[in-house]
């Protein structure tokens, strides 16, 4: 091989780690996408997604709301029957905006 070729072999090389993606599945068909996703791609250091964390923190929410309901304690001068008052009443952007700004 000469100086040429190896420098067009070099130039080559050059171009396809710029312009790869390395993100994209290749035109396989659908069914097999899942598979190759498991056998190729690298794992996230992020989890998909955050649905189980979610979950948690809602019932974790939902037992202490139970709990302020059944002993009738409050937190933070806040009682249960407040707590629904608040979430049920509508309100507009402009008061929404003027209760941010007072936090």
């Amino acid at each position: 091989m000469n100086d040429s070729e190896a420098r067009r072999r070099e130039l080559l090389q050059r171009t396809r780690k710029l312009y790869d993606d390395g993100r994209s599945v290749p035109a396989i068909h659908p069914r097999y996408g899942n598979l190759y996703r498991e056998l190729y791609e690298e794992e996230s250091p992020y989890p998909e997604n955050t649905f189980f964390y979610r979950l948690t923190l809602g019932i974790l929410c939902f037992i202490c709301f139970v709990w302020m309901e059944s002993s009738e304690t409050k937190i933070a001068n806040v009682s249960s029957t407040q707590i629904v008052t608040q979430i049920e009443k509508q309100m507009t952007l402009e008061e929404v905006q003027e209760v941010w700004k007072n936090l």
